[in-house]
């Protein structure tokens, strides 16, 4: 069953990011509804982007926003919103940022500072500076949560020209393309669940899978993979997160207007993910998959090996199809993949939190 609460229309929704409809109808609509005709808007509000291109004169700025709840949460909704800019871009320089943090009064003041210097230091080395952290305390929040607005400007002739360019509108995933994924699947959800969880799982597993699955945030950032795929034929970049891989399938073919067919024996995913959603009955491909790329090309071998000889794990592991089918296919069953509807690590964070009422 999918964590989920009551809204204040008595209609229940999922933990995380709205669904698919109710994304379109209570968001997309009310902003187009109420933006003036005049303001021209390359790439706008859509299910799974969170990041708009716009002119600004002879500007163009790029603008993202992202959000993270947890541990890590500051340095995930930064990487998440960055993440946002190279996947619509190809890079992702140029910018700042800044931070929201919104923290339970238990929370000690060393925390604040660990999650707000852990951001910064991330922010230092993509030369990426965050120019503020607004942090408040609130009685109803139960963990840290960071909300993070990044934004990059420059002339037009700044931004990368893959595909057409994003000085008219990129140019997006056709039918025959190939549907490549880099790195593996579940990788922010794993690392998220095994740092909060080692004791338990360590009395299951060894010691080293679980530190190793608990230090899978090394592989946040999609900002390098991006620009080797936009400089190597991509024709559309797709930064997966909530809903898992399953998720971002879904929202890159919806983006487009068009189908696609995946192999899941292609997909690639650790054995550290693996064996932590078998403790937890979770779900690895709808679990949390920041850091990684879902890339569309005409070449999907040629991406790959581009992508290799940078030193990042890739892999084909569909096609762009005609019409609306979205299908996965294992041996010689399929599945038609849905709308994103919650992530698995929100019915963990909700088991988490039961058990914690009980030992109260």
């Amino acid at each position: 069953m999918r964590a989920n609460h009551k809204n204040c229309d008595g209609d229940f929704m999922n933990y995380g990011k709205l669904s698919g409809d109710v994304y379109e109808r209570s968001i997309v609509k009310v902003i187009k509804a109420n933006t003036s005709e005049t303001r021209e808007i390359y790439d706008g509000a859509e299910m799974g982007n969170f990041c708009a291109v716009f002119p600004c004169g002879e500007n163009t700025r790029i603008c993202a926003q992202a959000s993270a709840s947890g541990r890590h949460a500051a340095i995930r909704a930064y990487r998440a919103a960055l993440n946002s800019i190279a996947a619509r871009c190809g890079a992702c320089a140029g910018g700042f940022a800044v931070l929201s943090l919104l923290v339970p009064g238990r929370l000690r003041e060393i925390k604040v500072r660990e999650l707000t210097a852990e951001a910064v230091r991330q922010a230092d080395s993509l030369h990426f500076p965050i120019l503020n952290v607004n942090v408040q305390v609130l009685p109803w929040v139960d963990m840290p949560t960071a909300v993070c607005m990044a934004d990059a400007a420059g002339t037009r002739a700044d931004l990368p020209d893959f595909a057409g360019g994003f000085a008219q509108k990129r140019a997006g995933a056709s039918p025959g393309e190939y549907i490549v994924m880099t790195k593996w699947i579940g990788l922010e959800g794993t690392a998220v669940i095994a740092e909060s969880s080692r004791e338990k799982l360590k009395a299951r597993y060894p010691s080293d899978i679980v530190e190793e699955a608990a230090d899978f945030w090394q592989y946040g950032s999609i900002l390098s993979e991006a620009a080797t795929a936009a400089k190597s034929g991509a024709s559309c970049l797709h930064a997966a997160r909530e809903g898992g891989i399953f998720g971002g399938l879904w929202e890159l073919a919806a983006d487009n207007s068009v189908g696609l067919v995946a192999d899941l024996k292609s997909i690639p995913v650790r054995q550290e993910t693996i064996e932590v959603c078998e403790y937890f009955d979770l779900n690895p491909y709808e679990l949390m998959a920041g850091g990684s790329l879902l890339i569309t090309c005409a070449d999907g071998n040629a991406m790959v090996r581009a992508l290799e000889s940078e030193g990042i794990a890739a892999a084909v592991i569909g096609m762009i199809t005609e019409g609306n089918d979205r299908l996965v296919r294992h041996k010689e069953e399929s599945r038609f993949l849905e709308p994103v509807r919650g992530d698995e690590v929100y019915k963990f964070y909700e088991r988490f939190r039961m058990e914690d009422s009980v030992k109260k």
